[in-house]
């Protein structure tokens, strides 16, 4: 995953983060607690093996958002087979949350509407006027 401030590294496990005007923060495997749990696919194996995997990520105070509550990323894969394609697959998922946690929009520029636009719109309001008086009784 790559975008203009989250880089997920896939053979790491390793998540960076550019936030503006910030540090970078850096996720590594050793940061998340990782919990293990049985169920989805596999077949009869399904509640023997702990395929399922939950990645928990603390946010550290100063890279909290003021506005928002949100202590820590949550995420929870069990939709793989093996064990390892579901740790791959939840990291993936906690790098597009903490994309989405931390971007930050930025601000719409305020454009005058064009003068040819108000024109037109104020002809085609003329129009409709004038069709819908028209269709008013017929006077004898």
């Amino acid at each position: 995953m790559q975008n203009d401030f989250v880089t997920f590294d896939h053979d790491k496990l390793e998540i960076t983060i550019h936030p503006e005007g910030g540090k970078d923060l850096v996720i590594k495997k050793d940061d998340v607690q990782i919990s293990y749990f049985s169920g989805g696919p596999g077949g009869q194996n399904v509640n023997r093996n702990q395929k399922g995997v939950q990645l928990i990520f603390p946010i550290p105070e100063a890279y909290r958002r003021g506005a928002q509550r949100t202590q820590q990323l949550v995420t929870r894969v069990m939709g793989k087979r093996s064990l390892h394609h579901n740790i791959q697959a939840a990291f993936e998922q906690l790098a597009h949350k903490a994309h989405q946690y931390f971007y930050v929009p930025s601000a719409r520029k305020k454009t005058k509407t064009p003068k040819r636009a108000k024109e037109k719109r104020l002809k085609n309001k003329k129009i409709k006027s004038l069709k819908k008086q028209d269709r008013g009784k017929v006077q004898y």
